[in-house]
């Protein structure tokens, strides 16, 4: 038996009504409208500019993509998921890789409504 059954109180009762909100993923909405609007910026860059300046266009959208993995991950483990260590790839690989973005759009909604359905919630 655990102890949780004694437990009252404020505190107690804002856990229980936390645990009862559906899973959502904060940033990751934003995602694949920063993925294109990025995809366009970087594409008319390589095709007026050049290389070197669409290269830059490439890093920022990058960094941006990874903080905006990291920041949905950290969102999505406060309320109750568990990622493990692939978190660390996600983030890594959203660093280096160009497809990487809508790649996790995809996984994370599985993810989110794998969890709504253990916690017998609807979206």
């Amino acid at each position: 038996m655990s102890t949780d059954e004694y437990r009252r109180g404020t505190a107690v009762e804002r856990e229980r009504q936390r645990k009862q909100r559906p899973a959502r993923g904060r940033y990751r909405g934003v995602l694949p409208v920063i993925y294109v609007i990025g995809f366009v910026i970087f594409t008319a860059v390589s095709l007026y500019i050049g290389p070197e300046p669409a290269f830059a266009v490439y890093l920022v959208t990058h960094i941006f993509y990874a903080g905006l993995v990291r920041a949905d991950i950290r969102s999505l483990r406060g309320q109750g998921i568990d990622w493990g260590a692939s978190r660390h790839l996600w983030f890594g690989a959203a660093f280096a890789l160009p497809f990487v973005a809508p790649a996790y759009y995809l996984y994370s909604g599985r993810v989110i409504r794998r969890e709504n359905e253990s916690r017998d919630l609807d979206d």
